[in-house]
């Protein structure tokens, strides 16, 4: 390709990708703009914005751009900020207006995402942990109510978030106190023999829908975000639920449970046991110098590290795990003793798994 498409291409690139990180910081504005309203802050704060403006201009003095270019680009991203943070109508705020909700679990990151997220959309919120002085606490950072598992019996929407192998247990509890009519959600990871055990368990009356974000808890928002629901009793409480997750930009994908789990396996399963792998892998590496993509795959193994109960539950309970895991050291086996006649072949098969999530995109 000529130098001057190939670099043009790249630039194409790089400006969808700061429209992507511009749309970014406009949710997270949004989201800011709510909580400034309930507390009555105004929407411009002239002294962080001089404080943004001095670093980024440190920042561009550094990289050799000249920070009088660079200045009016955040002026104007400061407008789209605080333009975004004014455009809250009141009825995007209450789509879950007065909406009991209780987290399960809420002192956790997941609990606390969905905790924010329910409050900002109008629903009493409360949460319950294990510890009651870290529930209090939680609970006033949030600007929500500490509770106990017991708030169930008074609550529209219960959404648990435990650990996977404690989610039977934990639902059987709390759907025994729950009212007919009322919603009981998971947020576990896994759901074969776990979200059908639920199911069996509670009351006939509980609406019961299993769901699995796919993101992590320092997730602000949920623009452009998918949340998986495996539907067992879908009903009314569940019609509104799902209405201000899509409404705030999230995708819902229905499937079954086994679906689920299969489609898992290599998305996290897989995935996190390959990382895992090379982690430990790379014991020997120390020091510099590093390649800019090493630094970010050495993040993305780092990461998981943050939230390693979770995916040590998905290796040991998701079934479809083990055979995918075993398959997996069967082509690294194979490709150990690649030799250079076979290397076209492996580039053959790379390829056309490359097209395939391309397609898929």
């Amino acid at each position: 390709m000529d130098d001057v498409a190939r670099i043009r291409d790249r630039i194409d690139e790089l400006d969808q990708e700061i429209v992507r990180l511009l749309k970014n910081r406009h949710e997270n504005a949004k989201a800011l703009g709510r909580i400034k309203s309930q507390r009555g802050l105004d929407y411009r704060d002239p002294e962080r914005e001089k404080i943004i403006l001095s670093r980024i201009e440190r920042a561009a003095t550094s990289l050799d751009l000249d920070p009088k270019l660079i200045r009016p680009v955040f002026e104007q991203i400061f407008a789209l900020s605080v333009q975004a943070q004014q455009d809250h109508p009141e009825k995007s705020a209450k789509r879950l207006d007065q909406a009991r909700i209780l987290i399960v679990g809420g002192t956790g990151g997941m609990g606390r995402f969905f905790a924010r997220f329910a409050s900002l959309q109008g629903a009493k919120v409360k949460i319950a942990g294990r510890e009651i002085n870290k529930t209090r606490t939680a609970a006033k950072e949030m600007e929500v109510e500490p509770g106990t598992i017991l708030d169930a019996a008074s609550s529209d929407i219960v959404i648990l978030s435990v650990p996977t192998a404690e989610t039977v247990r934990v639902a059987s509890e709390t759907a025994s106190l729950m009212a007919a009519g009322s919603l009981l959600t998971d947020l576990s990871s896994v759901k074969t023999g776990i979200s059908d055990r639920v199911a069996e368990k509670i009351p006939k009356g509980i609406e019961y829908m299993s769901l699995h974000p796919l993101f992590g808890p320092s997730t602000d928002h949920l623009h452009g975000q998918t949340i998986i629901a495996v539907s067992y009793r879908p009903g009314q409480k569940w019609s509104k639920l799902v209405r201000a997750f899509q409404r705030s930009g999230s995708k819902v994908v229905t499937m079954s449970a086994a679906q689920h789990d299969r489609t898992m396996a290599y998305i996290q399963g897989l995935h996190h046991f390959g990382l895992i792998t090379l982690g430990i892998a790379l014991d020997g590496m120390g020091g510099e110098p590093r390649t800019q993509s090493l630094r970010e795959t050495e993040a993305r193994i780092a990461s998981l590290l943050d939230n390693w109960d979770n995916i040590v539950g998905i290796q040991l309970l998701n079934p479809f795990v083990p055979p995918v895991r075993q398959k997996f050291l069967e082509l690294t086996g194979n490709l150990a003793q690649i030799r250079p006649a076979q290397a076209s072949g492996v580039k053959k098969r790379l390829a056309s798994n490359v097209q395939k999530w391309t397609r898929k995109l």
